[in-house]
Parts: structure tokens; C-alpha cells; sequence
């Protein structure tokens, strides 16, 4: 019976020491998160799209042709920089059929203002590249926005240590609508709209720092057996 009251103590010891230090772990490192299907209120995810509708003069642009995005995407919340990732997927949305890669090398916040006066939650450094040979760079801009009009499930625009909801496009619209024309023309750009949603994935080291507690908890617990 007292190794039994022993054992117990030293897992719930454990389980408390891991639960103070956990928090502090999270807030330092990267977060990553799986890139796939997923929808919210007036949103669904993830797709690179032709931007050709606008939204409610919004300045951002609904789905034209589309193509389902996968992949994945580190978000380094201490130091946007370190941010990267790489999205992939198969179609044709506007610039021809072919095998597409989003390749994200770089972030930043609260830098661009939008002409309805926000700033962006998030940008994101990409290069698009695809199996026939186009290439080309530029920054997507996601608005400090909630598209949806405060749903329960935070919709887009919307980051945290668990989900993303992103929705924006890769020009930046401080006239709205007219910067979309003025992209198109003096940089001879396309202009495109990306749509993520993303589901945070376990990182290895608080993975390893789990197994090593419980590994200790094992090794204690033979010991005094």
C-alpha cells in the first residue's frame, strides 16, 4: 500500500511539474500547423485562388478557379523571420494546369494598413513555383479582421497556439479594390487570393520532454518495486 501511495504521489508530482513547465515551453517555440481542409462561418480552406470577386468592398477577392492547398506551415511567434513552410497542390486556377508549390520563407505583423484602417494579424514571404516552370514572389497580407462577424468559432482572420483561419491575398490593398488593378498592371503580377486552415501538431520536444517524465515515473516505480 505505501508503494502503491508512493507511485501516485511521484506521477501526480510529475504531471504537476510538467504542467508549469509546458505553458513556458509553448510560448517559446514554433508552432506548426497541418494545412488542409477545413471551414468556419463564410470560410472554407485552404485554396490558392484567382482573386476575380470581391467581397462586400472589402478589398479582398472570393474563389475564382481554385485548387485545394496541403502542407504545412511553422509560425515562430517570438521571431516571424524565423517563419516557413511549404503548401502544395495540383490544378488549374487561372495561370494553367500544373503541380503548385507555396513555399512561405519569412513573416510579419502590423505593418500593412488596409484601406478600412487595420492593420495585418499576419504576412507571409512566398515563392510559387509549379511543375511547368512559372515562378514568381511576393507577400500574401491576412487582415486584423474577423470576416465573419464574430462567430463562435473566430473565423478568419484568426491565429492561436491551436487553429488558424487565414484569408487574404497577395497585394496590398490600401485603396481596397483599385490596388488590386494598380498590382495587376505595374508589377505584371497575378493577383491571387490564399484561404488556410491549419490545425496546430504536437512539436517533437514537448513530445520528448512527455516521454522522459513518464520514463522517469517507469524507472522510479521499478526501483522501489
Amino acid at each position: 500500500m505505501n508503494n502503491s501511495k508512493t507511485t501516485m504521489s511521484l506521477i501526480a508530482g510529475s504531471i504537476l511539474g510538467l504542467s508549469l513547465i509546458l505553458p513556458n515551453i509553448a510560448n517559446a517555440i514554433p508552432v506548426t500547423y497541418k494545412v488542409g481542409s477545413g471551414s468556419a462561418s463564410g470560410f472554407s480552406g485552404s485554396w490558392l485562388h484567382a482573386a476575380t470577386n470581391e467581397m462586400r468592398d472589402s478589398g479582398f477577392f472570393a474563389n475564382g478557379s481554385a485548387i485545394r492547398m496541403n502542407g504545412s506551415l511553422t509560425i515562430d511567434r517570438d521571431n516571424l523571420q524565423n517563419t516557413s513552410g511549404s503548401i502544395t497542390g495540383s490544378g488549374d486556377f487561372g495561370i494553367g494546369s500544373s503541380d503548385w508549390t507555396v513555399s512561405i520563407n519569412s513573416a510579419s505583423s502590423g505593418q500593412s494598413r488596409f484601406f478600412w484602417g487595420e492593420r495585418d494579424v499576419l504576412s507571409l514571404d512566398y515563392q510559387l513555383t509549379s511543375s511547368n516552370g512559372h515562378t514568381s514572389q511576393g507577400n500574401f497580407f491576412f487582415a486584423d479582421r474577423d470576416f465573419n462577424g464574430g462567430s463562435s468559432d473566430n473565423g478568419p482572420n484568426y491565429v492561436n497556439d491551436n487553429i488558424m483561419y487565414l484569408w487574404g491575398n497577395n497585394w496590398l490593398n490600401e485603396r481596397g479594390a483599385d490596388d488590386r488593378a494598380y498590382f495587376i498592371r505595374e508589377n505584371e503580377g497575378v493577383a491571387l487570393g490564399l484561404d488556410l486552415y491549419g490545425v496546430s501538431v504536437p512539436e517533437p520536444g514537448i513530445l520528448a520532454l512527455l516521454a522522459t517524465g513518464l520514463i522517469a515515473v517507469g524507472f522510479t516505480r521499478r526501483r522501489r518495486s
